[in-house]
């Protein structure tokens, strides 16, 4: 019987292989067989729970910590109370809840767990397991029951919220002051970047989670919450945060002292959902849009893609099983009938919609994708955001030709632009660092630092000298194209940066946040190094006359400007 669940780790193979071979087994000859066993999960590639433990003052944001408690305590509802018969995992602890990409806890290592046939306390012979996350009557008594497990979901949940020296502290003091120093911790972290509403509600939420924890510490278990009792709890709480639920759009951003923003303005915008609609029960990982067709295609969990109208009514187009399991990434050919996809450790797959949606050409991708976008210079080539470097394809020849490496961890995102008429290429990485790569001499020509946590979505504007980064320390970062230098630094305090989208023909920026999202509007003035470029036709060698004692000398092109003094002739040489 196999789990299905989101937070539970998903077993994709196993392997059952026996081996004869002769020899003497008690002197005597005989055939021998050897058997091997294997099974193989899902890569969750940020490892297990316990590399990100840490007190209230450091490490994970509570919005993260409080995702990775509820799906948890998800994943051991369902094995509890969802399976039938019921599984008792018996070794709940940091090392066995993994984390994928998007910080999702699933829970892992089975291999102590039960089916439980009867509602029944059960002995055992042997103690195994991790005693500290183990009850008193197992320790003492060897007795398995559900509330084994509860009490290691209490344990983990301090080492969550308060880290690895959360349950020691617990038992140095009364509940109510434990609580109350939790909670007072976390508030004097948490207003540093947040006030109002949220705030309380995120305070709430660790009062509620440690009073929680606590409670499934009892060392009576008849004292300890069931699973169905600690899930509608914690959902009780989370109906107070709105910005879970809606969209939020605002105009407000609070001033701070330590962050400058230039030159950017938020705005206002009213927003008209035309039609509310049920695409289908398993997650949204991947979409985008087909303008040309009028379509949207939706890449799914469960290894479907689904094509839509867009104009109401929306109807379905096509549904089509691509990959095995859970599709990354989505790309749209700029001007062929194509659409490219990855699943998760599947092959790059090449679609033709005209050809009814057939796949006509696989690439072997070694390693797991997180972003895949074609050249919009020579669209017969693709890169795509694998483990940590970019990859460079072509279509034609279904031919790797080459790696951008330099990244010192995942590079989870990337993007083209120009500067002058050179292509540039822009990778963000969990190390905390963005790139840019001369595409022509394949060579990193800037790295760009400041963010505090992983980049998780970059973004050239297409209108615009200005690159978007967007972490899970909440920022977007603004970076001038031409110079590379920070221009501003967003922070709508709505969460982790999960995607941003540049409008073509407009100042407007969409970002989207793990509790909102926000359409804010950039106004920037073209810089000096930029009308330079411009007038050089980018510093061409064509333009080029020489060395002078202050640089090199480049002839410029006749152009007109009209300024606020009014219109000037500008003709002649530059120096640079």
């Amino acid at each position: 019987m196999m789990a299905n669940h989101t937070n539970i780790i998903r077993l994709v193979g196993y392997c059952y292989e026996i081996k004869y071979t002769t020899g003497l087994a008690k002197g005597r000859l005989a055939l021998i067989a050897t058997i091997d066993r294997a099974l193989c999960f899902e890569y969750m590639p940020r490892g297990s729970l316990e590399n990100y433990l840490s007190d209230e003052d450091d490490g994970l944001d509570w919005p993260i910590r409080y995702k990775i408690i509820k799906g948890t305590c998800e994943g051991l509802k369902h094995l509890h109370v969802e399976m039938n018969p019921p599984i008792y995992h018996l070794d709940l602890k940091p090392a066995n809840i993994l984390l994928d990409n998007n910080m999702v806890p699933k829970i892992a290592d089975f291999g102590l767990s039960r089916f439980i046939t009867e509602e029944k306390t059960m002995i055992t012979k042997n103690l195994v397991g991790t005693l500290p996350y183990m009850p008193r009557e197992y320790i003492e008594r060897k007795e398995i029951s559900n509330k084994l497990d509860i009490f290691s979901l209490g344990a983990v949940m301090l080492d969550i919220i308060a880290g690895p020296t959360g349950r020691f502290r617990s038992t140095k003091m009364p509940s109510l002051e434990f609580t109350n120093q939790v909670q007072g911790k976390w508030k004097n972290r948490l207003q540093t970047r947040r006030n109002g509403p949220l705030l309380e509600a995120y305070c709430q939420q660790v009062k509620t989670c440690t009073e929680i924890a606590l409670k499934c510490l009892e060392i009576d278990r008849e004292n300890r919450p069931n699973i169905l009792e600690i899930i509608n709890q914690i959902n009780e709480k989370e109906d107070i945060i709105g910005e879970k639920t809606k969209i939020t759009i605002t105009n407000h951003v609070p001033k701070r002292k330590r962050r400058t923003r230039r030159k950017i303005r938020s705005s206002q915008w009213n927003i008209l959902i035309f039609q509310e609609m049920c695409i289908h029960q398993s997650h949204v990982i991947a979409a985008k849009f087909i303008a040309r067709k009028q379509w949207f295609v939706v890449g799914h969990q469960d290894g479907f893609i689904r094509v839509y109208t867009y104009e109401s009514p929306v109807k379905q187009v096509k549904r089509f099983k691509a990959h095995v399991w859970n599709i990354t990434t989505l790309d749209v050919h700029p001007t062929e009938p194509y659409l490219l996809s990855i699943g998760s450790q599947d092959q790059i797959k090449l679609w033709d919609w005209n050809k009814g949606w057939e796949c006509i050409k696989t690439f072997d991708l070694h390693g797991l994708a997180y972003q895949i976008k074609f050249n919009p210079k020579d669209t017969h080539k693709f890169a795509v955001a694998s483990l940590k470097d970019a990859q460079v394809w072509n279509i034609r020849s279904s031919r790797h030709e080459f790696t951008l490496s330099g990244h010192g961890y995942i590079v989870s995102c990337l993007d083209y632009f120009t500067r002058g008429n050179q292509l540039y290429m822009i990778t963000g990485s969990w190390d905390k660092t963005a790139k840019i790569w001369d595409c022509q001499r394949r060579t990193c020509v800037q790295t760009l630092e400041g963010h505090t946590d992983c980049i998780t979505c970059v973004c050239s504007h297409p209108d615009l000298p200005i690159l978007l980064t967007g972490s899970n320390d909440e920022t977007v970062r603004l970076w001038n194209s031409i110079t590379f230098k920070l221009e501003g630094v967003l922070d709508f305090e709505l969460g982790q940066v999960t995607a941003i989208i540049c409008l073509k023909g407009s100042k407007r920026v969409v970002i989207g946040h793990d509790a909102g999202l926000v359409i804010t509007e950039i106004r920037h003035e073209k810089p000096a190094y930029q009308l330079l470029e411009e007038i050089t036709d980018g510093f061409s060698e064509e333009r080029k006359l020489g060395e002078g004692g202050y640089g090199t000398v480049y002839k410029i092109k006749l152009m007109v400007l009209i300024g606020l003094y009014g219109t000037k002739l500008l003709k002649g040489h530059v120096r640079v």
